[in-house]
């Protein structure tokens, strides 16, 4: 695997954790918990957006990712 490929299965991986957060804050019922849960969901949403814009980067500077 190259590493353009590893970051975009990092990001899908990402998003998979971030939408999991979502669901436990909103069936958990516990409030301390929940409001956690929502947290984590707001910090990977950080790492997400860092990973896209990697991507983008990658993208712009190596012409075999362009299409990809």
């Amino acid at each position: 695997m190259t590493v353009f490929t590893n970051v975009k299965a990092t990001l899908a991986s990402a998003k998979a954790i971030q939408s999991e957060f979502s669901r436990l804050a909103q069936i958990t019922k516990d409030q301390e918990a929940s409001a956690i849960f929502h947290e984590c969901m707001m910090e990977i949403d950080d790492v997400i957006h860092d990973l896209q814009q990697r991507i983008e980067f990658m993208k712009a500077e190596e012409l075999q990712y362009r299409n990809s």
